[in-house]
């Protein structure tokens, strides 16, 4: 079985959020007010992801913060003017050619989306790739997807997990369940949280933004290096916990990470343990455990005395089959 480096504690790791909207849709906050509010609380980057508005916004970047051009495309419902229905993040990749022309700052798209049948999702996944973005499969929990979906529909990169404004308002945060589902069937997806923040109030007691992120290991902080990370699964997706270190060595899967209740190892089609010190609650940082030649994947779930949560991707178990080192 081959050693390999996940996520590498002597790496810089830089913070992000995904999924946040503006005024240019039905945010509270202008532009340039959202990116001082994720200044403020430490962010390197976010992406201004508006409805059915591309936003590309060189003019906010700096050295070191920077934004990702993109949106997010929804309004495509199976039955008219009703929910449930699907959206979809929209992130420009520079990192490859794209077969048509990429959207402009501000181009905007209609809504409803025509649904043309059960194929609907996967021409609007195809036509966004199409114009050289990544796709991301949005709060699945509160859109009330179909477990299906995430397996019938291909070539989306991420799978939203932790979605901080539906948790805030709705309690219909968690999309882990269906990235199992996705996992299980053979997809190759990662796992994202985000904000989907709104209102940016910095006075509010229980603050709708700042609570779902990604960190994502790249030697720089450029738009081309932190999507090329994101391809990659070079990052880790949290609501608090941090995790510094994730490597698998002489088949040993061993984890790193901020003090936490809990460390959770998620395998298929085996179980994998879920560790505490139950005797003295003390909390735990590193854990560790073997895999085996049948799993298809592990993730790991660190979880901190406050419910929060830090997601690894998963360990694609074939991977480290493949010869060794």
């Amino acid at each position: 079985m081959k050693n390999k480096i996940y996520l590498d504690g002597n790496k810089t790791k830089y913070k992000g959020n995904l999924h946040l909207h503006t005024t240019w849709s039905d945010g509270s906050l202008p532009a340039e007010q959202v990116v001082v509010a994720f200044k403020e609380k430490g962010y390197h980057f976010i992406c201004l992801s508006d409805h059915e508005i591309y936003t590309r916004t060189d003019e906010f970047n700096t050295a070191d913060f920077i934004t990702i051009p993109g949106m997010e495309r929804g309004g495509l419902n199976p039955i008219p003017d009703k929910d449930p229905g699907y959206h979809f993040g929209v992130l420009d990749d520079p990192t490859v050619e794209p077969e048509r022309e990429r959207f402009g700052h501000l181009q905007s798209f209609p809504t409803p989306i025509p649904w043309e049948g059960e194929h609907s999702p996967q021409l609007l996944i195809d036509e966004m790739r199409s114009h050289g973005n990544l796709v991301v499969f949005n709060h699945p929990e509160w859109h009330l997807t179909r477990f299906d979906d995430v397996v019938k529909y291909d070539r989306y990169f991420a799978i939203e997990i932790y979605n901080h404004a539906t948790e805030w308002s709705t309690s219909s945060s968690y999309g882990a369940a269906y990235w199992d589902h996705a996992l299980q069937n053979g997809k190759r997806v990662f796992g994202i949280a985000a904000d989907d923040s709104h209102a940016h109030d910095r006075n509010w007691k229980i603050p709708e933004y700042g609570g779902g992120w990604v960190q994502v290991q790249s030697d720089t902080l450029t738009h081309a290096e932190i999507v090329k990370n994101l391809k990659m699964g070079h990052f880790y997706s949290s609501s608090g916990p941090e995790i510094y270190d994730l490597r698998v060595e002489d088949g040993q899967l061993t984890i790193e990470c901020s003090p936490c209740k809990f460390i959770m190892f998620k395998a298929f089609p085996l179980r994998g343990p879920f560790i505490g010190n139950y005797e003295n609650g003390e909390p735990m940082s590193l854990a560790s455990m073997s895999i085996e030649e049948d799993m298809q994947y592990v993730r790991v779930e660190c979880i901190d005395f406050e419910g929060n949560v830090a997601w690894s991707n998963p360990v694609f178990v074939a991977d480290l089959l493949q010869g060794g080192e």
